[in-house]
């Protein structure tokens, strides 16, 4: 039975498109928010809603490659592997960023429901010290506290 790897997969599909106890999700905030507001960022920041969303995908990429086995696949704190600074110029551009996002949240979900127990879970991650439970985990924490950021952005900016 698969009764852990099912619980990461809600705690995933609730915190990115579903109705979470603490408010909206991931998905339900970035399409409410105005195009005009994605590439503005405050005094001395480079944060901007989409470089966030940018650097969302970028972990989750990595969480992908490592639940897949690459182990030769990292990212650098702090790099622009890590932090690439985007610009959407158009509505075009932020539905191609956001269904981005989106196929690595489908993929995440693929891969973990492909598993045949959950003993996946505690397979160390490729090249790491933690578990593959530790980072799907470390996926959901992290996108809810760039959500929080991407909350934050969104109010400051609205007229």
């Amino acid at each position: 039975m698969n009764s852990r790897i099912l619980q990461l997969v809600e705690s995933l599909n609730n915190t990115f498109q579903g109705n979470p106890w603490y408010g909206d999700s991931l998905m339900f905030q970035l399409k409410n928010i105005d195009i005009k507001l994605v590439n503005k960022t405050l005094p001395n920041s480079k944060n901007s809603i989409a470089n966030l969303i940018q650097h969302v995908i970028n972990w989750r990429v990595f969480a992908i490659e490592k639940l897949q086995g690459n182990e030769a696949f990292d990212i650098e704190m702090n790099s622009e592997a890590d932090w690439k600074l985007i610009t959407i110029k158009s509505q075009k551009e932020w539905k191609v960023l956001l269904n981005e996002l989106t196929s690595t949240q489908n993929k995440i979900i693929e891969i973990l429901k492909l598993q045949k127990n959950d003993a996946f879970l505690e397979q160390k991650t490729i090249g790491k010290t933690y578990s593959l439970k530790f980072l799907i985990e470390g996926v959901v924490q992290h996108d809810l506290y760039h959500l929080g950021q991407i909350g934050l952005l969104n109010a400051y900016f609205k007229d």
